[in-house]
């Protein structure tokens, strides 16, 4: 009973509810048991070790043995010359890797193949020191070079040897040397020690020998104004860096060199990494091609904390050259290079000049103009009140001799007032029968016909001959010019603006300047709305627009005073001076604008492909001048504004089509067509429009030439004396070819029109119209003037800072400094004084007959 009752209380006892503690505890031995009847095996890295031990190092310490896996790269600092090997198999790729503890400015030459790597490790202490790696190896093979790979903390260079690198023709050039400067790592880590470490390896089974030599790089910081020499070879390239002085705002990296091998000059931001090589430079800052020199303009506004100056060689000359012209081969491609970085003029002076400067000689100009309008309008006036009173008293005098004379003065022998071939113009009251057949008919003239008007005209016609119109229509018809100028001017000027616009953009957005045909000498950024790469030389153009918006006042002005006049004309019954056709002076003036517009379009960024923007109106100008000339004493004898326009538009798509082919036979084919049109023209000149191309009307224009004296000998003199001018120059330039096709196109226009301008000019003298230069000197005035300034800006035109026939780097060699307050160079002058010259020679044209206003027309020769 003792014993049951015993094992009864223990079976209660158990049998009780396990509290949480037992719980635990029961647990707790559960796993315990568990874990310990477990089979042995071996985790994930104990059975790659058992499957595959030549992965794996086995490295023993103090702390007992320690496996590693064998990529495992120890950062700590190794005994020098320390090498561990994976295998005792020579032959396996990278078995065994020596560590070299490396030291600056020693040459370490080593023998090796692919069974062996190196791993130079350089220790340094100062952060802001600067590193070149140069590399050599003679007997490295392109099919199993030596690689070159150098850690930074930041960066990660490589490269092989031989360097091989590809030309534009497909051959390839290898190299045995090379150079790299690391890109500068400047860090603020608390760790007093920094490392760079080179690995070098093979894939070669058979020895190689290299050598390699780290140095600090002391040459990488440039300063203002200092002058650095250097040379370049396509595998060692060159690399420095600027920062701005605080007082300094704008810089000008000049760049020489004696040789023509052409090299890549890049800007680029102080970051890494460093495109430093000809596949590679175009991603990042801008760049230029350079043969002898190169000009980069950097502002502080873009590179706040200094930019990174690149000199890359390239692997040939063919960017350097024009497309046309074939590349030299070089064997030799080291480049000896100059380079200086100098501060330009500040911002705030630019800013000076460019707005207050300019604007303030303009704004002068135009309040000298205004002065010598009012002087001549009140001189004018005077001139008519005298005339008043003169008249007045010869009518008082006449009044009293009357009695005493014999003969009535409309008596007067015809032969008397024509003995010299021509009307007296002392005499111009006295009239002849033949005067009066002539002129009767105003209102419903007959003007002779091409067969009645044969050789036996007379010699000297009156500009009433010529102006059988009232004023009106002549009015209304010189206007034409000025809507259909401007319908063409709107049309023009928006896709020119979006193409060059684009081009800009471009140049921008991938940094190539060699896209643009600036003067880089002279060509300084700035923002003004947008960004403009080359401000001064857009803003240049601002003449053309100020004096053509002055020009085009004035003629509204004088337009208002001869509406006047002719009102008062109308009243009396007779017309005097002759047809002013303002609706050609307010197309010149218009025109002007336009062309200053346009020019300033195509200095956003100069390419050969819109080149024609800056010279197309230029013919415009030239051919409207010509035609007011012309129709001042022709008016009925003048050229319809669209045909005038339509022979402009031809022109153009013909200077517009030397971008695609060859200048010579474009040269060739036009000064055939421009000698025959210039003789049709001269034979139309000669006769006035009365000739036609028939055999009769020929042979007996051939007959008369040989067996009489020329009806007209002035004008023979004028058309002699322009198709020899024209056959001169043309013939010269197909010799010479010393300007481009458009220059050649601009030239004919303007030779032409000197020419007639100097032949109206005598024939005004010759008929004694010697109020042109002594009463009214002011036209003679702005003729001289026009020439002066016409004479002097060609001078600076032909001494061109940049030439879009060549190539880019070509052109530069051509870059000019400034010359007027270190913003202006020669083309900027050139805008200063054609704009200036081409203003001077609208108010001549506009002032030409001032002189013979007052004079009936029947008195006013035709010439």
């Amino acid at each position: 009973m003792g014993i049951r009752n015993s094992n009864i209380c223990w079976t209660r006892q158990w049998a009780r509810p396990l509290t949480l503690e037992k719980q635990k505890i029961f647990l707790c031995l559960f796993i315990v048991l568990f874990l310990l009847i477990q089979p042995a095996k071996h985790g994930v890295l104990g059975s790659e070790i058992h499957q595959h031990p030549e992965n794996f190092l086995k490295e023993e310490g103090t702390k007992g043995i320690r496996v590693l896996p064998a990529n495992w790269t120890d950062t700590r600092v190794q005994p020098s010359n320390a090498m561990t090997c994976l295998s005792s198999d020579d032959t396996r790729e990278n078995n065994c890797v020596q560590v070299i503890q490396a030291s600056f400015s020693q040459t370490y030459s080593k023998t090796f193949n692919s069974s062996l790597e190196f791993r130079l490790i350089y220790s340094y202490s100062d952060p802001h020191k600067n590193f070149a790696v140069s590399v050599d190896s003679s007997d490295a093979d392109v099919e199993h070079p030596i690689l070159f790979v150098v850690r930074q903390q930041k960066a990660v260079t490589s490269w092989e040897l031989p360097y091989v690198l590809e030309s534009s023709f497909g051959y390839q050039r290898r190299y045995n040397t090379f150079r790299r400067t690391l890109c500068p790592q400047p860090t603020r880590r608390a760790e007093s020690v920094n490392q760079i470490v080179v690995d070098v390896s093979t894939s070669s089974r058979s020895n190689v020998t290299f050598s390699l030599k780290m140095t600090v790089d002391s040459q990488l910081f440039v300063r203002l104004d200092e002058e650095r020499r250097m040379s370049v070879t396509p595998s060692q390239n060159r690399i420095f860096k600027f920062t701005f002085p605080t007082s300094v705002t704008q810089v000008a990296i000049t760049s020489k060199s004696p040789d023509d091998v052409c090299l890549t000059v890049s800007v680029q931001s102080p970051k890494c990494p460093i495109f430093d090589t000809i596949y590679n430079v175009e991603y990042e800052g801008f760049r230029q091609t350079m043969t002898g020199q190169s000009t980069i303009i950097v502002q502080k506004e873009q590179y706040p904390e200094g930019f990174y100056l690149v000199y890359i060689v390239n692997t040939d000359d063919e960017k350097c050259v024009n497309s046309r012209t074939l590349a030299p081969l070089r064997t030799n491609r080291t480049k000896e290079v100059t380079f200086t970085i100098q501060e330009t003029v500040s911002v705030q002076q630019f800013r000076n000049v460019i707005f207050i400067a300019t604007l303030g000689v303009y704004a002068g100009f135009i309040v000298l103009i205004i002065a010598t309008c009012v002087l001549v309008e009140f001189r004018r006036k005077r001139t008519k009140q005298a005339r008043r009173e003169w008249e007045a008293t010869v009518k008082i005098h006449k009044s009293e001799l009357e009695p005493i004379s014999e003969v009535p003065e409309f008596q007067i022998s015809e032969t008397t007032k024509t003995e010299n071939g021509h009307l007296d113009l002392s005499c111009h009251e006295t009239t002849s029968n033949d005067a009066d057949d002539v002129f009767s008919d105003t209102t419903n003239p007959i003007r002779p016909t091409r067969q009645e008007n044969k050789l036996t005209s007379k010699r000297w016609r009156r500009v009433s001959e010529m102006t059988k119109h009232q004023a009106d229509f002549y009015n209304k018809k010189s206007k034409r010019y000025v809507s259909e100028l401007c319908i063409i001017a709107v049309f023009y000027l928006i896709p020119a603006i979006q193409l060059v616009w684009n081009h800009k953009d471009m140049m921008v957005t991938t940094g190539d300047q060699d896209m643009c045909y600036y003067n880089f000498a002279c060509a300084y950024p700035y923002h003004l709305l947008i960004d403009f790469a080359d401000f001064n030389h857009f803003f240049s153009n601002i003449g053309y627009v100020v004096l053509g918006t002055t020009f085009v006042f004035i003629t509204k002005r004088r337009d208002y005073i001869h509406t006047m006049m002719m009102r008062k004309q109308n009243a009396v019954g007779e017309q005097r001076g002759i047809p002013p056709h303002y609706g050609l002076s307010y197309s010149m003036g218009f025109g002007l604008i336009v062309e200053g517009i346009l020019s300033a379009c195509y200095h956003l960024c100069p390419t050969r492909m819109n080149y024609q923007f800056d010279t197309s109106f230029m013919y415009v100008l030239a051919v409207l001048c010509t035609l007011k000339l012309y129709h001042a004493r022709h008016a009925d004898i003048n050229v319809k504004s669209h045909m005038a326009y339509i022979v402009l538009a031809l022109l153009v798509l013909l200077g517009a089509g030397t971008a695609f082919t060859s200048e010579f036979y474009f040269k060739l084919g036009f000064t055939v067509v421009h000698l025959i049109a210039c003789v049709a023209l001269a034979i139309d000149v000669y006769y006035m429009g009365h000739w036609k191309l028939d055999k009769e009307t020929m042979v007996e224009h051939v007959n008369t030439c040989w067996k009489s004296r020329p009806l007209y000998l002035e004008r023979l003199t004028l058309v002699v004396v322009g198709v020899v001018c024209n056959v001169a120059f043309a013939v010269t330039q197909l010799v010479i070819d010393s300007v481009d096709f458009n220059t050649h196109l601009l030239a004919v226009f303007m030779i032409n029109l000197f020419v007639y301008s100097v032949f109206y000019v005598i024939m005004k003298m010759h008929k004694r119209e010697w109020a042109f230069v002594t009463h009214r000197i002011y036209p003679f005035l702005f003729l001289l003037a026009a020439l002066a300034f016409w004479l002097t800006g060609s001078y600076f035109f032909l001494k061109k800072a940049a030439k879009w026939e060549k190539s880019p780097a070509e052109s530069r060699m051509l870059n000019q400094e400034c010359l007027v307050a270190n913003v202006y160079d020669t083309h900027d002058l050139w805008h200063f004084l054609s704009s200036t010259g081409l203003f001077f020679f609208f108010m001549f044209l506009l002032t030409l007959d001032d002189d013979i206003e007052s004079k009936s027309r029947r008195d006013i020769p035709v010439f």
